[in-house]
């Protein structure tokens, strides 16, 4: 059992706070409940930091509590949002590949996820597997018709 001190715990987190944000804002499509999300993350994850098995394995854990607590928001909600670029968006997340993250971000919940985790945040498909709760070839056929989406997206764009 790998115990964090609350320094140690603080430090993880910012590491990691804009990879939360961005998971969360792939899932809700909105600034202020991606937000919202983050800040649930953070409390649940403190109050259960002595549940971490591996200091190691930090990044896959809290980004597994954020998909959680995104989802929760989510179908709390229960309200679809449109998917067009917002402009209060922070420019942390805004880069070269822009037109790309836009595509991203008009993909279906399940495939923006996984493009999410696996292109951005650089997950295995095993680690994917255990954040979205499901099978290792569901993440790979995910990826796999999100990759043909993002292809038809951006063909268009052109």
């Amino acid at each position: 059992m790998a115990v964090l001190t609350e320094e140690e715990f603080a430090e993880q987190i910012r590491s990691y706070m804009v990879n939360m944000y961005r998971l969360s804002f792939a899932i809700l499509n909105s600034t202020q409940d991606a937000e919202d999300a983050v800040g649930e993350a953070v409390l649940r994850a403190f109050e259960n930091r002595n549940a971490l098995k591996k200091k190691d394995a930090f990044k896959a854990w809290i980004m597994q509590i954020t998909a959680n607590e995104a989802k929760k928001i989510y179908r709390k909600n229960k309200r679809t949002y449109a998917t067009e670029w917002e402009e209060q968006f922070s420019p942390a997340f805004y880069d070269d590949y822009h037109e790309l993250w836009d595509a991203v971000m008009q993909l279906d919940n399940e495939f923006r996820d996984v493009i999410v985790l696996f292109y951005y945040e650089q997950f295995s498909i095993k680690d994917i597997s255990k954040i979205m709760k499901c099978k290792e070839g569901t993440v790979k056929s995910r990826i796999f018709r999100a990759k043909n989406q993002l292809r038809e997206l951006l063909t268009e764009s052109l």
